[in-house]
């Protein structure tokens, strides 16, 4: 069987601020309940198309700092109808320059570690980041 997701998810308790639209007109209060690098899932009592661009803002326990406020960028990408409210699949967006994406990948790590320790595994480099082959010639 083929594994959809490219970074495995840990668990993490949080409230989220979600702001639906590049202008940000409204925030909705959520609950974070799994996150990875590429993505986290969501329960909100409002719903959220797929394909939705949200600012997100959450608070995440780091170790050795206590608590840090981050801004993330995302797209909804599905959505679970349910009766009480929906989960909400959200993909990161990945650009260094987008919020706080730099430093949330940088401490990534450091709290699977520490909260997780079971499920640590350093991310191995992905196809698109190793340097390309050496070429060779042949005598």
């Amino acid at each position: 069987m083929k594994k959809l997701r490219r970074h495995d998810r840990v668990p993490l308790m949080a409230d989220i601020a979600l702001q639906p639209g590049e202008k940000r007109p409204r925030r909705f209060a959520a609950r974070v309940f799994n996150i990875s690098r590429g993505g986290l899932a969501v329960f909100s009592r409002y719903y959220f198309p797929p394909g939705i661009l949200v600012t997100m803002e959450l608070t995440i326990p780091v170790p050795g700092e206590g608590l840090r406020g981050v801004t993330l960028y995302g797209v909804t990408r599905w959505t679970r109808v349910q009766p009480d409210g929906d989960i909400l699949g959200i993909e990161i967006l990945s650009d260094s320059k987008a919020g706080d994406y730099a430093w949330f990948d940088k401490h990534f790590d450091a709290y699977v570690r520490t909260h997780c320790p079971a499920r640590y595994r350093p991310e191995a480099p992905q196809p698109e980041d190793r340097p390309p082959a050496m070429a060779t010639e042949d005598p």
